[in-house]
């Protein structure tokens, strides 16, 4: 028992040490503001105990083995006895697995810039999440292999361990108790305790320690605001928004006058729409198509990623209203007032409808039959994107002419890895793939042209695929009675900021969209002013004859009038930002989110300390506005519904 005591506390030393070496590829250490020597030696406090609480499952696992097997190998006769290569084995697998998620938590961070969350286990445990990543069979051999490499990493680190343990020092090591050692726990209990109540303190007085906490991948923060009350301690106001209430959309029943001459409506929605993109040179097809319609310069998706930003666009609110939606699996009231009206409907994407879970929120009543998703027929998304295009059109061809027509198709090719036939070449040198799996910031910073070059052929495909459906409205005569709307889910980071791709940050490369509006009879024309997703929905009601204010179903503004807005929203999995003229503001929506509030300009400046106060205050009465708009439909008020 000695030998193995000693070896595998040798064997978790080493483990601990490997797992502080992986933790520290997701924090960036350079870039922590660190306002004085308290934050210092907080971060390396929480840096160190945090190392200690990752291992603690892999331990008690393998500790709890060898209890169960403690009397067989107490009576064992030889180091190698299977018992004692049971807990050996216990502790490879648990520590592989434990290492392993840690090295793709780096990986994840230095990508994309978010550590594993609830949206990362959404992406992996809901059907059709994996496969939206649009991996490739060389990045899927490379994450195996790297898995087989961990696995033998501990496999040689417990070599090392049990070899040291048969030397003259053995006697010494025996004595390094780690996690058992009674006196090791007492002071890292203390250690933990003094660390979280510094953070509660520091969160009920100044926050200034929001920033440091939010680098250490998982630090759970709490609060003691009652004790510190009790104290006599004067603290500032909490600025974190805490959401509840029922489900209450729309706020009244939605009454509309059935237009005698109704729009059809084709809206085209593409997968990672960049708002510079929508130039003379990449898309040369649908810039022409939107000099006849009018072109908004300044849109903000909903969100920056396909979840928030397409649920913003069809519900006309903030995407944190997403799990309220999804848990009373309600569909869009749009879509309820053309059903109404017997509208006929037909829905494609080249992804899937049930990641992220459309089905289920924004087309909860829309028959399965009447939505076509392409993503697992064994073919390139290029050609899925094809194929669709192909089968709308056949649609409307085959469609009830006394009747109006609605369709909705969602591009996939401008995802990573960005897909496009040779054809659609236009921008050299480009990356033949992308393997997920070997890429690093550091690669991807000397690499970022060719594959933003990727990006901008699969763009370039996607306006031939525009211009499909332009000509055939010319070619039918369908533009004189059709609603065309152009619009990107999100946008596309190209290390602009430090990342790449979408769904980690507010920075306008993700979250800005281009949008293109085509309605019969008006006049051509480039808004610059302020624009959301949101304010699609209140622009289509009136046109489908609805009478209700637009505050019955959304938040935002009929595009089309002449209401500006101030400010918007951005939303991702559980964070929320405020973007005005001047500042974005993100804000923890729910108890749940992993990072605290940041402040920076409109255009993506961070502000720290001083500056981010003085902006906070400046901006004080925009927590009230979060809250009145994340309020706004879960108010008890008259029955909702269509009628």
């Amino acid at each position: 028992m000695s030998l193995l005591n000693t070896a595998l506390r040798l064997f978790f030393a080493f483990s601990y040490l490997l797992i502080l070496f992986l933790v520290s590829g997701s924090i960036e250490f350079q870039s922590i503001y660190l306002e004085n020597n308290l934050t210092f030696v907080f971060l390396i406090v929480a840096f160190l105990m945090y190392g200690v609480f990752y291992l603690i499952p892999a331990y008690a696992i393998t500790h709890l083995t060898k209890k169960l097997l403690k009397a067989k190998i107490e009576q064992a006769d030889s180091p190698s006895n299977n018992y004692q290569t049971i807990v050996y084995a216990t502790a490879i697998v648990t520590t592989g697995v434990t290492t392993l998620l840690f090295y793709a938590n780096a990986k994840l961070y230095a990508l994309y810039g978010m550590y594993i969350n609830g949206f990362v286990l959404n992406l992996v445990f809901t059907p059709g999440g994996i496969e939206s990543l649009g991996g490739s069979a060389a990045t899927d051999a490379s994450f195996v292999a790297i898995a087989i490499g961990f696995f033998l990493l501990q496999i040689g680190l417990l070599y090392v361990a049990i070899r040291l343990s048969k030397t003259n020092t053995a006697t010494q090591l025996n004595s390094f108790k780690f996690i058992s050692n009674w006196r090791a726990i007492l002071i890292a209990l203390i250690a933990v305790i003094a660390l979280h109540m510094t953070f509660a303190f520091d969160r009920f007085t100044s926050n200034g320690l929001a920033s440091v906490a939010q680098a250490v991948p998982f630090y759970q923060t709490v609060s003691s605001r009652s004790l510190f009350r009790a104290m006599g301690i004067t603290g500032r106001r909490d600025t974190s928004l805490k959401i509840k209430g029922k489900l209450n959309y729309p706020l009244n029943p939605i009454q509309f006058s059935k237009p005698a001459q109704p729009y059809n409506i084709i809206w085209l929605a593409a997968e990672s729409w960049r708002a510079d993109t929508l130039n003379e040179e990449v898309m040369p097809n649908t810039w022409q198509f939107a000099k006849q319609a009018t072109r908004f310069t300044q849109n903000y998706s909903g969100g920056n990623g396909t979840r928030a930003g397409v649920f913003s666009m069809f519900m006309g609110m903030p995407a944190s209203y997403w799990f309220q939606f999804l848990q009373e699996q309600r569909g869009a009231a749009i879509i309820d007032v053309m059903q109404k009206q017997d509208y006929q409907m037909r829905f494609f994407t080249s992804a899937l409808f049930s990641y992220p879970e459309f089905d289920r929120t924004i087309f909860a009543q829309v028959p399965e039959t009447k939505m076509q998703a392409l993503q697992r027929n064994g073919k390139i998304t290029w050609q899925n994107d094809q194929q669709n295009v192909t089968d709308l059109l056949q649609f409307i061809d085959n469609r009830d002419t006394s009747k109006p027509f609605f369709t909705f198709m969602f591009f996939e090719s401008p995802h990573a890895r960005y897909f496009f036939p040779p054809e659609s070449v236009i921008a050299n040198p480009y990356r033949d793939d992308l393997n997920y799996a070997t890429l690093s910031k550091e690669a991807l910073r000397q690499d970022i042209v060719p594959i933003k070059n990727r990006y901008i052929n699969a763009v370039h495909h996607l306006d031939s695929q525009y211009q499909r459906v332009f000509d055939y409205l010319k070619e039918k005569n369908l533009l004189d009675n059709t609603i065309v709307i152009l619009v990107g889910d999100h946008g596309e980071e190209f290390m602009e900021h430090g990342f790449w791709g979408h769904n980690s940050t507010f920075v306008d490369e993700q979250v800005r969209t281009p949008l293109v509006i085509y309605a019969p009879k008006q006049a051509a024309k480039i808004v610059a002013r302020l624009t959301s997703h949101s304010d699609i929905v209140p622009t289509l009601m009136p046109m489908l004859g609805v009478t209700n204010p637009d505050t019955d179903y959304s938040i935002g503004f009929n595009l089309l009038g002449d209401e500006a807005r101030d400010h918007t929203y951005i939303a991702d999995w559980d964070k929320l930002a405020y973007v005005d003229q001047d500042v974005k503001i993100v804000q923890p929506v729910n108890s749940k989110a992993f990072f605290m509030q940041k402040v920076s300009t409109r255009k993506d400046v961070a502000l720290n300390g001083a500056e981010a106060s003085a902006m906070l205050l400046k901006k004080s009465n925009s927590n009230m506005q979060i809250m009145r708009d994340l309020s706004h439909f879960t108010k008890k008020s008259a029955k909702s519904g269509v009628q």
